[in-house]
């Protein structure tokens, strides 16, 4: 189980505080209905400004940044225990406020665990999950004083109290940091680091640095260092100066037994920096922009895991693919290339839904493939479908816009689309990318399969985009025309049936309109009784074999009154408005089809007073179950 929140914290030789709303601010693409930060100064007591919003209004109304001290913790709250309110904001703090909180997560037994901590005393001041640790702290660090490998132990034995999915980090008020993972995502950052303190006599497991970041996303440091530690499912860490003169601090890794472990330092080469707007309102539309290059960048994709993969993608006897949300979306398509061009069985099975399927397919097959889709790598439904199929023997691939995730390293081979950083909640430009290698991915295993090789011409791609954008105005102004409409319902058939679903689910993710992706046959069969003069029908509609069939059930929609959109390459007088797309090969419709309903969404949103980057109740990595 995984939450979508963001945790940062810091202890170096600047004031943690300014950092630390910056990382925040960076990572509030995860989680942003409350932001809260704990300092500590001078090892003294610990300070903590908490409040409901975004980063933005709660530093401005809290002075976040102005807090002093250089250590301190940070996070943003994605409610999943407890209403959205101040006091259920992170951090969190132990009764004798000598320890404070952030957590990512789920304590599955924290009821319990709650109920014993106060039957001792303790004092709950919130309804949340996560506080059950700081008082767990509380008990344990009876000394924060005390002797290091005594604290390592007594934390060891608080993380084995607790059922469920965490990454937390704790500020004690003498200064330390202490914290853990455990099926949630937490990095370390450091700068200039080192295993090696000037005395030859060290320990080589210990690692010393300038500064050290602790976080639940990359993007949070990486204006600062790109040297990065990434924990093991279990490991705990201990962070303190390295000595009297706080120049350097000391960072102590170690397993759910209390091991020290000896961790390997990773440069991060993913082009994680460029987050900047640029000249876009917006991140959503600067990334909707950018697929004139991540498609041809991701179809162009040439490696060895690439060769790898197509060889066990044609000798599997099951293929599986599962993702959620878009990334579901492109297990269809996948389902929809392999199965068809390429003569692979191969289902799409929605990662929430996957357990309830995997024993049929896994008692059928002798070499089972489970191809998981995520943009994040981090998406709980994905991961636990991954360890799911592991354990009924599958082999394991995956793909990925982030090569250091959880989902890369748990699977036996993965592929990057290369998309670069996608900070708009929405997915956009992955889904295309991920889409791209599909096809790619589909062209190699119809080569290797003695099949006609596929011949598709997707170099143009920058140019048919450049195409679609330039009608972003026409768009705007359909936007205008249809902002109050309360349903939309979008008809495809075959393949592109999955764009429909895709095009239901921008709508509704960014400008809060029910929206429906229907198969065009199935509109006699229930849904025209939803039909009438109010409606409109966005109909995906190219000239390949499907366009007869959906002119038909346009006809039917339009015979009730409904207002038509088509998105085609041909216009027909059928339509109240023509999207217009290129003339592609008939097999590459779908990977430009979704960007004019990716733009009418962006469109639709501001019409409607949304914010595109940062819908309601949603985030970008959805790590719950």
């Amino acid at each position: 189980m995984y939450t979508v929140c963001s945790i940062i914290a810091y202890k170096g030789y600047r004031d943690a505080a300014p950092l630390i709303v910056k990382a925040l601010s960076r990572m509030e693409y995860r989680g942003y209905d409350s932001v809260g930060i704990a300092t500590a100064h001078n090892n003294s007591t610990i300070m903590v400004k908490k409040g409901v919003g975004n980063v933005g209004y709660v530093n401005s109304r809290l002075n976040l940044d102005r807090m002093h001290g250089r250590v301190g913790i940070g996070h943003t709250r994605w409610a999943t225990h407890g209403v959205v309110s101040d006091i259920n904001a992170h951090p969190h703090v132990s009764c004798d406020g000598r320890i404070a909180v952030v957590h990512n997560g789920i304590v599955e037994n924290y009821a319990a665990l709650k109920y014993a901590l106060a039957s001792e005393g303790h004092v709950f001041r919130s309804d949340t999950d996560s506080e059950v640790i700081a008082h767990l702290l509380e008990d344990a660090f009876t000394e924060p004083q005390s002797d290091e490998e005594e604290m390592l132990g007594k934390l060891v034995n608080v993380l084995n109290l607790l059922n469920g999915s965490y990454s937390f980090v704790a500020l004690v008020s003498n200064g330390m940091l202490v914290g853990a993972r455990y099926h949630e995502p937490l990095i370390i950052g450091l700068t200039n680091p080192s295993k090696d303190d000037g005395d030859d006599g060290g320990d080589d497991s210990i690692l010393y640095a300038d500064e050290c970041f602790i976080a639940s996303d990359v993007l949070a440091f990486i204006e600062y260092t790109d040297k990065a530690v990434f924990l093991a499912d279990g490991e705990a860490f201990l962070v303190r100066y390295a000595d009297a003169s706080k120049q350097r601090v000391m960072v102590k890794i170690f397993d759910r037994n209390g091991n020290v472990t000896n961790k390997e330092i990773t440069q991060i080469a993913w082009e994680f920096a460029d987050v900047d707007k640029g000249r876009f309102a917006h991140y959503t539309l600067k990334e909707i922009h950018e697929q004139r290059y991540t498609i041809g960048k991701a179809f162009n994709a040439s490696d060895d895991r690439l060769r790898e993969l197509i060889n066990v993608l044609i000798n599997a006897d099951r293929i599986i693919v599962t993702g959620s949300g878009s990334s579901y979306h492109a297990a269809l398509i996948a389902k929809h290339l392999f199965s068809k061009l390429c003569m692979l069985a191969c289902d799409a099975i929605v990662a929430s839904e996957f357990i309830y399927s995997i024993d049929t397919y896994a008692n059928n097959a002798g070499k089972p493939l489970l191809i998981a889709i995520s943009q994040s790598g981090e998406t709980a439904d994905v991961l636990n479908a991954v360890r799911i199929a592991r354990g009924k023997n599958f082999r394991i691939a995956s793909i990925v816009n982030a090569p250091l995730s959880t989902l890369a390293r748990e699977s036996d081979i993965y592929l990057s689309i290369n998309a670069g950083p996608e900070i708009g909640v929405a997915a956009t430009k992955s889904f295309t990318a991920q889409m791209a290698l599909l096809y790619r991915m589909s062209i190699e295993a119809s080569r290797s399969n003695g099949m006609n090789p596929l011949t598709l011409d997707i170099g143009s791609s920058n140019i048919y985009v450049d195409k679609i954008l330039g009608m972003e105005a026409y768009i705007s102004d359909l936007a205008e025309s249809i902002k109050n409409v309360n349903s939309i319902y979008i008809i495809a058939k075959g393949i592109h049936h999955v764009i429909a679903l895709e095009g239901a689910l921008k709508l509704k993710e960014l400008a809060y309109v029910h929206a429906e992706g229907i198969h065009a046959g199935e509109l006699k069969h229930g849904p025209l009784a939803l039909i009438d003069g109010k409606s409109i029908v966005i109909a995906l509609n190219p000239m390949d074999d499907t366009y007869s069939d959906v002119l038909a059930s346009i006809h039917e929609a339009k015979a009730r009154g409904a207002c038509i959109i088509g998105v085609s390459d041909s216009r027909c007088n059928m339509y109240d408005f023509t999207l217009e797309i290129p003339r592609v090969d008939r097999l590459l419709y779908p990977l430009y089809e979704v960007i004019p309903l990716q733009l009418l969404a962006y469109h639709m949103a501001l019409k409607r007073d949304c914010n595109p980057d940062y819908p309601r109740n949603i985030a970008k990595s959805v790590t719950v179950k």
